[in-house]
This record gives structure tokens, C-alpha cells and sequence, in this order.
């Protein structure tokens, strides 16, 4: 164990609490294919010593330590000494404060916290313990380019055949051109595929071959498929109150009807006008923020004047001051538009 001194640092860092689907990355992943695909680089544990002011450190190496180039210790380097100079690493009551402040427990237990941090090659994943008598941190670090490259080596799918012949499909349109033109010989051929990627468009262009084969058509549209994980990601980011967001607003009108318009990408002021000058006899306000996480505020139908508090429930929204006045604004101005018999509150 290495006792170590503090450097001082101007680059500040920004951590994000961690949510209970993503604790997997603050523990050592004992599948060695897994551990590649992550770009695991190594980990450090962490401990503030008995009175809780030291700073003693061990380095495990991963993926036989080959991802442990100088440029990675010198970025590993500047994390911890920022998070020592200001952040959660300065000391053990340091530590307890930011994570009674920041939330992240990742643990059923409540004792650990997670944050996830970064650079623009490096994730970090720093496991907080606030406890003595323990190891009080853990900070897993992983390769960002190694694992974008494991995801363009990973087969979009795999199709087998009576015959023992086996074959991977690493191009969507190979994949999906395989299945259009084998499924109609598989009771000959024992034609059998798995769709191995996550991403919705490819999933939902494979279940829309097989229900045509069928003579039916798919009902489900891309966005029931999940998200890929640049989509989770940038659904995390969503969340961040400390990052830049965009929004924007619409108004929906004759919903789920062959009437049914939208107005999109409107600003707050341009929704509201938008709305109040509608006269249809269903209309919703609401808002997309980031391009990804879309919640409807409020709703009229036939008069009678409704605001969600669905905003207040997605992390996407809750934390979010912009939307909080937004919220404030609509009761203002919609209020003095509407009957008071007529208002009530609810989700959607």
C-alpha cells in the first residue's frame, strides 16, 4: 500500500451519482472477455487510514496491465488530486458530507455510494465507503476507445443452420438481407437466428420481417425497443442538473386521432400562445429536453383544464429548475384562462 502525497490542480471534475443499474462498474468484473470489452484499465483501492486524514492507495492492475500507458497515469494523476484537493477524496469526513449530499447509494445496504466521472478517453467509477474500519474507497477506471471497439467487433447477429454451419453478422443490412432470404426454407434448412445488438432500429426492422412473413404488421414502434447505450447515456445526462440542456416545447392536439397535429421545437412563450389560441377540444403543452426525455405538462379536454406532476416522478425532470419555473409559469397563465371548477391534478 502506497501512502500518497497531495498535487495541487485547476481541472475541476464533474461526478454524477450513480444509479442501482450501473453498480456493476464499481466492482471487478471476474468474466476476463467482460473485462476486456470494458476496457477495464485497473482499479484503485482506497483508504484514509485510522484517523481518517491519510491518503494510502493500492493499484490493481486489469486486462494484464496493458492499458496502463503513461497518458492514463498522468489522467489518473490529475482525478485523484483534483477529487483530493476539493471532492470526496480530501478526507473521510469529507467523503460522508459529499455523499450525504449527493446521494449515489448503489448498495442495499446503504454503506457505499457510486459516482461516475468523464474524461474524453477515460470513464471513472469511484465506489465512496464513508465508513471507519474500512476501505473507504474503490475507483474503477475504463478505456473509453477499447470500448468502442469491442462494440464494433460484437456480431449483430448469429444465424445456425440444420447442417452444423454457423455464421456471424457483424452489418445490420447483411443480417437482416440473411433473415428475409432464410426464413422461408427454414423447415428445410433449420434456419435459426439470435438478434445479439441493442439496438432498437435493427430489433424492430427484425421483428417487422418476421410478422410480414406472417402477414401481419409490427405495431410497435423503435421506441418500445429500449434504448442503445448511447441512448441510456444520454438519458443519464438528461438527469444532470450540473451539465447544459436544451428544451423543447410543443403543443399536441386531437391526440390518437386521425386529427391529431403537432407543433414542435417552440419556445416556453411560443407553447403557451400556441395553446391558448387552439381550440380544439383536446390539447396538451409539454417538453422535450436533450432530444431524448419528452414529459407532457398539462392537458385540456373539452374545457376542463389538467396539469400532470408526472415531471416530479422522472429523473429526467425533477431536479431540473428550468422545468420547475416552466411548471410555475403554466399554472399562471393557463390558470387565469380556466374556470377553477375546471382544474384538476394527476398524472397522465
Amino acid at each position: 500500500m502506497k501512502r500518497q502525497t497531495q498535487k495541487k490542480t485547476e481541472s475541476p471534475i464533474a461526478l454524477r451519482p450513480a444509479s442501482r443499474e450501473e453498480a456493476g462498474l464499481f466492482y471487478s468484473e471476474l468474466d476476463e472477455a467482460k473485462d476486456e470489452a470494458l476496457g477495464t484499465v485497473g482499479h484503485l483501492r482506497l483508504d484514509f487510514g485510522s484517523g481518517g486524514k491519510e491518503f494510502w492507495s493500492t493499484w490493481w492492475p486489469h486486462n494484464g496491465n496493458q492499458l496502463n500507458t503513461p497518458e492514463f497515469k498522468e489522467s489518473l494523476q490529475e482525478f485523484v488530486d483534483a477529487l483530493r484537493e476539493t471532492g470526496p477524496l480530501k478526507n473521510l469526513a469529507a467523503m460522508g458530507a459529499y455523499c450525504r449530499k449527493q446521494g449515489g447509494l448503489i448498495t442495499e445496504d446503504g454503506r457505499s455510494y457510486g459516482y461516475i466521472a468523464e474524461t474524453e478517453h477515460y470513464r471513472y467509477c469511484l465506489r465512496c465507503t464513508p465508513y471507519q474500519g474500512e476501505y473507504n474507497g474503490y475507483l474503477y477506471i475504463y478505456d473509453l476507445r477499447q470500448q468502442a471497439m469491442a462494440q464494433q467487433n460484437r456480431p449483430i447477429g448469429w444465424a445456425a443452420f440444420a447442417n452444423g454451419e454457423q455464421r456471424e453478422y457483424h452489418d445490420p443490412k447483411t443480417y437482416l438481407a440473411a433473415i428475409r432470404q432464410e426464413l422461408p426454407y427454414r423447415n428445410v434448412t433449420g434456419f435459426r437466428y439470435e438478434t445479439l445488438t441493442d439496438d432498437p432500429q435493427v430489433r424492430k426492422a427484425v421483428d417487422d420481417i418476421i410478422l410480414d412473413f406472417a402477414g401481419e404488421e409490427n405495431p410497435r414502434r423503435a421506441c418500445n425497443y429500449g434504448l442503445t447505450e448511447a441512448g441510456k447515456q444520454a438519458l443519464r445526462d438528461a438527469a444532470d442538473p450540473g451539465l447544459p440542456h436544451t428544451y423543447a416545447w410543443f403543443v399536441l392536439t386531437d391526440c390518437n386521432t386521425p386529427e391529431e397535429q403537432i407543433h414542435r421545437d417552440l419556445t416556453l412563450e411560443e407553447a403557451i400562445q400556441t395553446y391558448l389560441d387552439s381550440d380544439r377540444p383536446e390539447k396538451r403543452l409539454g417538453v422535450t429536453k436533450d432530444g431524448i426525455a419528452t414529459v407532457d405538462l398539462a392537458r385540456s379536454l373539452d374545457g376542463e383544464q389538467r396539469f400532470f406532476q408526472d415531471h416530479e416522478r422522472l429523473e429526467s425532470f425533477r431536479d431540473d429548475p428550468e422545468i420547475a419555473a416552466a411548471v410555475e409559469r403554466l399554472h399562471q397563465e393557463l390558470e387565469q384562462t380556466t374556470p377553477q371548477q375546471g382544474m384538476t391534478m394527476g398524472g397522465i
